[in-house]
């Protein structure tokens, strides 16, 4: 179909050069027999147009045609189409009814579309285009058995045009309401065919809206034999798959690459990616680098090869193949340059990854680079340098929220939670709603034992998001930590794991809350459930001292232990092991 912006000067010119000065339709067969000079040179086109309609253009249909192509232009295509459709009743010309139906089927309206070609197949019988259009929109609309005159007629009359027929069966076979009759009626079509690939696709899309596998199976079987280069198929039924059943997707395409060993690189590329999906990252990494031997040069190969070894932690190579990446121009460049500013920032190479941060464009990635260059500044002591690199940036509110939390976290590790809490309340003058800077402005109150400020923040969290299982749980171990209203921070922490039971952080707050209530055996279950989910220095401590406190002490000092050796400047760690002495 053409575009609708750019057809309105073509189409009048057409239709004024149709109708003007031309007999109405009653006198069509008198009109058909003029003996003047213009009829005397005609010429070819004239012999396509012998069946228009010849007729005075009125004033009604140079009106219909300029009001509904203006229409049209101003988001009115649904309308234009039915005032297109009455012109073509009307004056019987066919290239109304096919005006008619681009309008509709822009427009989404498949019934309106179905009657519009309808009348330009009526019109235009000798109209292959108008057949085709018409027998893919009843496909689409899910009228696949009324369509068949349409298809017999189009195999019958253009039998080379077999292949794309049975393609959009293919495609187009889920919307069918008809599941049975339509796999009688499609399989009856192939049949004829038996060694053309594409019928053989038709029936397996059919078999595959019916469940049956078998069928299925045994038309792959043949495919593999009579079309082992053509890829669309099996491409098709990894799709599906992967959807519903990942590992179902790996063994189909492992066994038809086995018997397609010519099939196209984008089929065989689509292994590993399945394999990466289910985080299957070695193997994955194994075929991606057969692959890459064969292709050398590829682009996406070395990206994708580059990508998965920096995620199995081998720097060098994700390094080397990220880079010839580049070289060979991948489309995502900036994406490539972030990931060696961060291999370089692994590496402890500060100048590379400045380096390669500031190659990143203003795109996506353009943000968190900047991001990150700027936390490498206040890293360096220059936290006025990073704050200012950050200010002009951020170009919508989800944005600037988020540059605002980089900023006070950046203060935050400079140790200056007064600047951070300045940062973050400014921030709220303009987003005053915003949970995130609610409770990162909570967190910052907390630290610096504000307890007043820090429950105002997340009460008035809570009044924008009231089940948030991180608000409650953050209000509720505030309270405990910093007043002994331990039954109310029961409260918010029980709905906290309530709405989120699983969750390790909970699970230490209610463990903690229960021992400041006394309940030390109810205290270990949680404390240890959390442990066990996440091996973090606090959770440590909490759990080292409900052991001591309950005469458990040499396990409390093995457990401190470990968890000094993996964060040995842990703050609240190091607090419980020296109050406690052990």
């Amino acid at each position: 179909m053409k575009p609708l912006h750019k057809t309105l000067p073509l189409l009048l010119i057409l239709l004024l050069s149709g109708c003007a000065g031309l007999k109405p339709p009653a006198a069509a067969s008198q009109a058909a027999v003029h003996d003047n000079a213009a009829d005397d040179e005609a010429s070819a086109s004239e012999d396509n147009n012998a069946r228009l309609p010849r007729m005075d253009l009125t004033p009604q249909i140079l009106y219909g045609v300029l009001a509904s192509e203006i229409a049209a232009q101003r988001g009115g295509a649904g309308s234009s189409s039915a005032t297109y459709l009455d012109l073509a009743r009307q004056t019987r010309d066919p290239r109304l009814a096919q005006r008619a139906a681009e309008f509709a089927l822009f427009s989404g309206q498949l019934s309106e579309a179905s009657r519009a070609l309808a009348l330009w197949v009526e019109l235009d019988p000798d109209s292959q285009t108008a057949r085709e259009q018409l027998f893919i929109t009843m496909l689409r609309a899910g009228k696949l058995a009324e369509s068949r005159p349409l298809v017999e007629t189009l195999l019958a009359k253009e039998p080379g045009r077999a292949p794309d027929v049975f393609v959009q069966l293919a495609r187009l076979a889920s919307r069918q309401s008809d599941k049975a009759g339509a796999t009688a009626l499609v399989k009856q079509l192939a049949s004829r065919y038996p060694a053309l690939p594409e019928a053989r696709f038709a029936v397996i899309a059919v078999a595959a809206e019916n469940n049956d596998n078998a069928s299925m199976d045994a038309e792959f079987d043949r495919l593999a034999l009579v079309a082992p280069k053509w890829d669309l198929p099996v491409a098709w039924q990894v799709d599906r798959l992967r959807r519903v059943d990942l590992p179902a997707s790996i063994d189909f395409i492992r066994k038809e690459l086995a018997r397609r060993p010519d099939a196209g690189l984008e089929l065989k590329m689509a292994y590993p990616r399945l394999l990466v999906a289910a985080k299957r990252y070695p193997e994955a990494r194994t075929e991606f680098d057969r692959l890459l031997k064969q292709n050398p040069q590829n682009a996406d190969l070395l990206y994708a090869t580059g990508l998965l070894a920096y995620q199995l932690r081998d720097l060098d190579t994700a390094d080397v193949r990220l880079q010839a990446a580049l070289a060979q121009r991948h489309p995502e460049s900036d994406f490539i340059s972030f990931t060696l500013g961060q291999l370089a920032e692994d590496r402890q190479d500060k100048a590379a990854a400045e380096r390669w941060y500031s190659q990143v464009g203003r795109g996506q990635q353009y943000l968190p680079a900047q991001t990150r260059l700027a936390a490498m500044d206040a890293a360096s002591g220059r936290l006025e340098a990073g704050l200012a690199r950050l200010s002009t940036l951020g170009g919508n509110e989800q944005e600037r929220i988020q540059l605002a939390m980089e900023q006070a976290q950046m203060a935050r590790a400079a140790k200056q939670n007064e600047r951070a809490y300045a940062i973050l309340s400014q921030a709220l003058t303009e987003y005053p709603r915003s949970p995130d800077l609610l409770y990162d402005r909570a967190l910052v109150s907390d630290q610096l034992g504000n307890l007043g400020n820090a429950e105002r923040d997340l009460k008035a969290l809570l009044k924008e998001k009231p089940d948030d299982p991180q608000a409650l749980n953050a209000l509720g171990y505030t309270l405990v930590v910093r007043s002994t209203r331990y039954q109310e921070a029961l409260s918010y922490i029980e709905k906290a794991l309530k709405a989120d039971p699983d969750n390790p952080m909970i699970l230490d707050s209610m463990g903690w809350v229960q021992f400041k209530l006394g309940r030390n055996e109810s205290a270990l279950k949680y404390l240890e459930k959390a442990y066990a989910a996440m091996q973090d220095a606090e959770v440590a401590a909490h759990l080292g001292e409900v052991l001591w406190k309950t005469g458990r002490q040499q396990e409390a000092r093995a457990l401190w232990s470990k968890a000094l050796e993996r964060e040995p400047d842990n703050e609240a760690l190091r607090e419980t092991m020296h109050r406690l002495n052990p």
